[in-house]
């Protein structure tokens, strides 16, 4: 880098690091700054000597460049930009041009100025994606093209500048502020995210008034305890201990509405799939679902009903000798949801298909569940691949007479694959429950 830049900033210090915060736009962030894996030692560096990752160019491609170019309320964090090697990094502080200035504010001066930075290299110690994302709109390469586009050059974006001192200290630097930085839980995205539809409608459901100023359907999970006040639904953990007088959570919640939506031909309601948040009235509509279905089982499943009513008998109807035990858990929840879609899919009405789930042996002891769901010491197996494969099976199990022979030869494969028997032989299904009734 030949060319002098000089920014505006504020002059700071962290133990031995001193640092310049500067707010810096994102066309002269593109055009001044790199990734680590175009700094030219890069490349001759051992594995002890680099102080970076990777870049994943898929991440900034599929995530990062969607959601710069189609949000308005595009927000980073500070990009730590480390110069490497400069012939020239000085910082002037106001300090000589303070005068006039009231005493409260002469003291300031001293920590505001201007930072001149010429030769070497400013490489990305944190934010390297995010760099080159910017970098790809500014120049025009990305793939991705969205409302914002032409506006993220002018985005100022909070850069912190320090000095490379030695690969150790920089290595130090990057490792710590990366081992601490504590990532959002699945709960707090649920919670916080405005873009995320099944999120938004996830929130819905459990709060105490209908959305978008509706005066119904009423939130079905709205439910409240009657001595504590807390909701029902454990919204700051994504799992339920023993004793736990919550009837679910707001992560299981969050994937029954991604069946839901699913079920009724709403795919990618998702932030990763549409970056931005889903009109009002598809979000309205997809809450109109989510009332109906999870309406429709705390009326109709038997133990969920009692749950509601008197949540104090929660722990002992999630008690493993509970008739209820397998029931009464989350990932049950999930896998539940998965039943009621694919038996609607196959025309049975939901009222019928949840009636029906009152008749299915739910103890988490019983074989049909042990190594599809259920582990031999009764923990609950919680891979995707084994929702689906119970999802499947309480299908099955509540409408067996709707499904076709080669989806019930696919269900008895993956269930002998599950329990370990010859795929080949003659696998037993589990005994159906009493033929239901069809409603008028």
């Amino acid at each position: 880098m030949s060319v002098a830049f000089t920014f505006p900033a504020i002059r700071a210090r962290m133990g031995s690091t001193d640092y310049f915060q500067v707010a810096v736009s994102a066309r002269d962030l593109a055009s001044v700054a790199i990734p680590v894996n175009e700094l030219t030692e890069w490349k001759q560096w051992s594995i002890s000597e680099r102080f970076q990752r990777e870049l994943a160019m898929r991440r900034v491609h599929e995530e990062l460049i969607p959601y710069l170019v189609r949000s308005s309320d595009r927000f980073f964090g500070s990009i730590i930009v480390l110069v490497y090697e400069p012939d020239v990094f000085e910082f002037e502080s106001l300090d000589g041009l303070a005068t006039g200035m009231g005493a409260a504010y002469r003291g300031l001066t001293s920590r505001m100025g201007f930072l001149t930075v010429s030769g070497g290299q400013l490489v990305a110690l944190d934010g390297q994606h995010r760099l080159v994302a910017l970098r790809e709109i500014v120049a025009g390469r990305a793939e991705v093209v969205g409302e914002f586009t032409e506006s993220i050059a002018d985005d100022e974006l909070c850069v912190v500048f320090v000095r490379h001192e030695a690969l150790e200290k920089t290595r130090r630097i990057f490792n710590k502020v990366n081992q601490h930085a504590r990532p959002t839980t699945k709960s707090d995205n649920i919670i916080t995210s405005e873009d995320d539809g099944y999120a938004i409608v996830a929130r819905w459901l459990v709060d105490s008034d209908p959305p978008l100023g509706l005066s119904a359907p009423l939130p079905p999970l709205g439910l409240l305890h009657p001595k504590t006040g807390e909701p029902l639904v454990e919204w700051r953990s994504t799992s339920l201990s023993q004793n736990q007088e919550s009837l679910t959570t707001l992560n299981a919640v969050y994937q029954t509405i991604e069946v839901i939506l699913d079920a009724h031909g709403m795919t990618n309601f998702g932030e990763k799939d549409r970056v931005t948040r889903p009109a009002n009235k598809l979000l309205e509509r997809a809450y109109g679902w989510c009332c109906e279905w999870w309406s429709a089982v705390l009326a109709g499943v038997d133990v969920f009903a009692r749950a509601a009513e008197k949540p104090y008998l929660i722990p002992d109807l999630r008690r493993g000798r509970s008739p209820s035990s397998l029931l009464m858990r989350p990932i049950a929840h999930v896998a539940l949801f998965r039943g009621l879609a694919e038996a609607t899919s196959a025309g049975m009405l939901l009222t019928d298909a949840v009636r029906r789930t009152n008749d299915i042996d739910w103890h988490s002891d019983a074989d049909h569940w042990r190594d599809v769901i259920v582990r031999a010491n009764g923990a609950p197996i919680a891979k995707s691949e084994a929702v689906k494969l119970t999802g499947r099976l309480i299908a099955y199990l509540i409408a067996a007479d709707r499904m076709s022979q080669p989806a019930v030869d696919r269900l008895r494969l993956s269930f002998a694959e599950a329990k370990g028997w010859d795929p080949t032989g003659s696998s037993p299904m589990p005994i159906l429950p009493a033929p239901l009734p069809a409603s008028a």
